[in-house]
């Protein structure tokens, strides 16, 4: 995952730092998320997290617990680190966030769409990621949230990364069968030029009542997210030509997905962004 090493962990344009080595870590695909190892505090304790483009806070299961999900790894416990700081009520960062506020220390809590959630203490730490040069980058006073009470994660993970920024983003990698699109950051969120849709030999112009194919940024990309979606209008066309497209009767299928070994007699579908056509 080639970066910039100024990610907004919080708020868009909190930390910007200049990296000589910009970060690269590999990603580890797991029950449909992206995973990347990071280390957090001093001394550096490994932790894996889900890599999200959806959402803004970062934060890492921590002790002492009141309710923590079961994790492979050794839980963080703030104790045992010299650069862990909780952030104070009085603080623009807590502040900003509309975070409410105990003993003089500001919490979070954080709902996610499908019921997971953490609640805990914000708190600024070191972390450190791989670079390109193969060295580590430590980069600190980075704000996240101390997680105390978390449920509904996978026990493979330590927390979570929310990837928001400020500018518009070009990812440029290198190898077989990589294309490239501009990533646009904007609402804190990360957006792609959806151009058409392919099926068969037949194009269908991505467009709905409020963009146009000609929009840039017109698609947004969750990488914490199975599920693609699609305006109803467009989805209805996609589906009925789909449909056209494949001779056989439609049918309810009981275990409503496909598994590596079925024989499936479909036209080949292609999403075409800016630059770019994905199969």
């Amino acid at each position: 995952m080639p970066s910039k090493c100024h990610p907004s962990f919080i708020l868009p344009g909190f930390l910007k730092k200049k990296c000589v080595n910009p970060i690269q870590s590999t990603l580890t695909a797991s029950d449909g998320e992206y995973l990347m190892k990071i280390s957090i505090g001093t001394p550096p304790l490994d932790a894996f997290v889900i890599l999200d483009t959806g959402s803004d806070l970062t934060w890492i299961q921590c002790e002492p617990c009141v309710e923590c999900f079961e994790q492979f790894t050794p839980i963080f416990n703030p104790k045992n680190s010299s650069s862990y700081k909780t952030v104070s009520c009085d603080t623009k960062l807590c502040q900003e966030i509309w975070s409410p506020c105990n003993n003089n220390t500001c919490n979070y809590e954080v709902t996610y769409a499908d019921g997971s959630a953490t609640l805990g203490e914000l708190s600024v730490e070191t972390f450190r990621f791989a670079s390109t040069s193969g060295k580590y980058v430590s980069i600190p006073k980075i704000p996240f949230g101390c997680g105390h009470n978390n449920s509904g994660f996978s026990n493979t993970i330590s927390g979570l990364i929310g990837l928001v920024t400020s500018a518009l983003v070009t990812m440029r990698l290198s190898g077989p069968g990589v294309v490239s699109t501009s990533l646009i950051a904007r609402q804190s969120y990360y957006f792609l030029t959806l151009e058409s849709i392919s099926i068969g030999n037949k194009i269908l112009p991505f467009r709905s009542s409020k963009s146009s194919s000609n929009t840039q940024g017109n698609i947004f990309i969750d990488s914490g997210t199975l599920l693609t979606v699609f305006p109803n209008e467009f989805y209805s066309n996609l589906e009925k030509t789909l449909m056209a497209s494949i001779n056989a009767a439609r049918k309810q299928d009981p275990a409503e997905f496909f598994n590596k070994y079925d024989i499936i007699n479909a036209p080949k579908i292609v999403a075409h962004f800016t630059n770019a056509d994905v199969e």
